[in-house]
């Protein structure tokens, strides 16, 4: 495996100190000490820090267990406990932080769901890397396979980290967690990684930065050249003479403010202007590149200076909660469902309570209010209780209050004669319609 986990076939465009311009299949030796795209994850200037603000949004999720009958909540619960407490080593924030950094280095997640000997509950949970799982040659082929088939594949062991730790594991100890699609290669718990196609920029980046570091180096420096008229001094005379000036103060021994002569010479700044060199540029380029590859919305993640008002921040932050952060929690609840709670009961989990959420929560308040002003409605104008539930969007069981009841009309004596008692339901509803406020008038 090369650069990003890549074979070599993919190189990368350079240029040699000649100025031939080639693909170059080892350049990524230059300044990539670590293989993987993890590797590069954690050491790069621009894509480090943006993966910790993607992994710090993630880790704030609040969960819950509900009841899948009836949707109420269970306070106490063995994998509430579990994810409180994952390993002696993280917390839950912890624990969310790592899994979403790897997962979208790599493309693939993994937890270690480790038990007890003799227990079938995990009481301990440990994140893995992708890149040290060594999985054997038997599950690249014979992926489509029945429920008998799917038993003994999770039986398969696999090693991870052969080198140091050497742990076999069985593959229906682990939990895989996908930030590219799974299964369209030959081993269907592989996926590519979103960094893989960051290559070229993240290399551009780091030669940015290094071409920028040899210019501040050697910036500052002058050219003084001896015209043709004039007489050098002789040493000794220089030397009395930078003496009687003092003309290394602030400096080391070896270095002079000064020169002293009696030459005729020219002199030259050799001083670049760095904005002139378009590095700096180049740089904000990469990091928009390396930003939109990861969904983060410029008003709120940037290092361009752009200008955003508050409240456009905040849009963009519920609007990436929303699109990224909330699909990719459900994601993991839906993976924990599957392997660690009991039928009849499921892990749910969200970022309502965080500040940016409080107007999303409004939204979603004001929105509850207007059902129950359309159920209470319904349920005055006589449409059955089930009918008016399930048109307002609640469940038809829901057990509704003595106030909100209305009595249901029964026969033409219960609605004293009045001509409405033989309406249809759906002309109750229209007649109800007809007679309701306008929805901006209720806020």
């Amino acid at each position: 495996m090369g650069f990003l986990g890549m074979s070599l076939k993919f190189p990368v465009w350079s240029r040699t100190k000649s100025g031939v311009n080639m693909y170059d299949f080892t350049s990524y030796k230059e300044w990539a000490t670590y293989n993987t795209a993890l590797g590069v994850s954690q050491n790069h200037p621009l894509l480090t820090p943006a993966l910790l603000f993607i992994a710090k949004i993630f880790s704030q999720a609040k969960f819950e267990v509900i009841r899948d009958s009836t949707g109420k909540v269970i306070k106490s619960h063995p994998i509430l406990q579990l994810l409180k407490k994952p390993n002696p080593y993280q917390t839950l924030p912890d624990l969310l932080e790592s899994l979403s950094f790897t997962m979208t280095a790599n493309g693939v997640g993994v937890i270690y769901k480790k038990s007890t000997i003799g227990m079938t509950s995990p009481n301990s949970l440990y994140v893995l890397d992708f890149n040290l799982i060594t999985f054997p040659d038997s599950l690249d082929r014979g992926k489509f396979i029945n429920s008998i088939g799917t038993d003994k594949m999770m039986n398969t062991t696999i090693i991870y980290d052969e080198s140091e730790e050497n742990l076999k594991i069985k593959l229906k100890d682990l939990m895989f967690f996908y930030d590219m699609p799974n299964g369209v290669g030959c081993n269907m718990f592989e996926a590519e990684s979103r960094i893989a196609a960051l290559k070229q920029t993240l290399m551009n980046t780091q030669d940015s930065l290094i071409a920028k570091n040899i210019i501040i180096k050697s910036n500052g420096k002058e050219l003084v050249s001896t015209k043709k008229d004039g007489m050098v001094m002789t040493p000794a005379e220089k030397k009395d003479a930078e003496s009687l000036f003092n003309t290394n103060y602030g400096l080391s021994n070896t270095r002079k403010r000064g020169l002293i002569t009696n030459a005729s010479l020219d002199y030259k700044s050799l001083h670049l202007i760095m904005r002139d060199l378009g590095h700096d540029e180049g740089i904000r380029t990469d990091a928009s590149i390396i930003f939109a590859a990861l969904h983060l919305p410029q008003d709120v993640y940037s290092i361009a200076g752009a200008k955003s008002t508050y409240k456009n921040a905040n849009q963009s932050l519920v609007s990436y909660i929303q699109n990224e952060a909330i699909p990719t929690l459900e994601s993991f609840i839906a993976v924990l469902n599957n392997n660690l709670l009991e039928d009849g009961v499921s892990l749910v989990g969200g970022y309502d309570h965080l500040p940016v959420m409080l107007e999303f929560k409004n939204i979603k308040y004001n929105g509850i209010i207007l059902q129950a002003q359309a159920l209470n409605g319904l349920l005055m104008s006589g449409v059955p209780n089930e009918v008016a539930l399930e048109m307002c969007g609640f469940e038809p069981t829901l057990e509704l209050g003595e106030l909100m009841t209305a009595p249901q009309n029964t026969s033409d004596e219960s609605s004293g004669g009045d001509s409405s008692g033989d309406e249809s339901d759906e002309d109750k509803v229209k007649r109800l319609l007809e007679n309701s406020k306008p929805l901006n008038s209720l806020n």
